[in-house]
């Protein structure tokens, strides 16, 4: 009696953990924090991550996720320029403050379809709630800029859900 009433409890627990990342990336996705852009053949895919202890609220965190739109493989995803000195091509852009990020990480995930980067920029004060973006200076597939829009209403609202606030 007593075995089954803690795994009742644990499942009551897992249950509501999974429940709270489903609300997660339902937020996500509704308030435009979960991007698709297609440009010249390869298609972008932007999302944020949300921190998951209250130690990480002094960072941003985002993957972006380019592949070809065809669903062909990249070619020549081995050189160095697609890894290496990467932070020269993206900002997050609050108004009029442009921030370098913090580091770009490759992704090795075994996507072979495309590449994966992990995008972490340091958290602005404040944000607003019209101008702010994140800008991609595509030097390696398009050699044009990319813009991704994003809401700092939105930002605060998944950090809300995440860290249960």
């Amino acid at each position: 009696m007593k075995y089954g009433l803690i795994l009742c409890c644990w499942l009551l627990v897992l249950s509501a953990c999974r429940n709270n990342q489903k609300a997660i990336m339902t937020a996500v996705a509704e308030t435009g924090m979960l991007q698709d852009k297609e440009e010249n053949g390869f298609h972008y895919r932007l999302q944020y991550m949300p921190p998951t202890k209250n130690s990480e609220m002094d960072l941003l965190r985002f993957r972006l996720k380019i592949s070809n739109s065809d669903g062909s493989a990249i070619k020549n995803t081995s050189e160095v320029a697609y890894t290496y000195g990467l932070d020269s091509m993206f900002a997050f852009v609050n108004v009029t403050d442009t921030t370098a990020p913090v580091d770009i990480v490759r992704v090795a995930n075994g996507n072979i379809g495309g590449l994966e980067y992990m995008l972490v920029f340091d958290r602005p004060l404040a944000y607003s709630q019209v101008n702010c973006r994140l800008l991609f200076k595509d030097y390696l597939f398009n050699h044009k800029y990319i813009t991704f829009p994003v809401q700092g209403a939105a930002i605060n609202h998944i950090d809300s859900l995440s860290l249960h606030l």
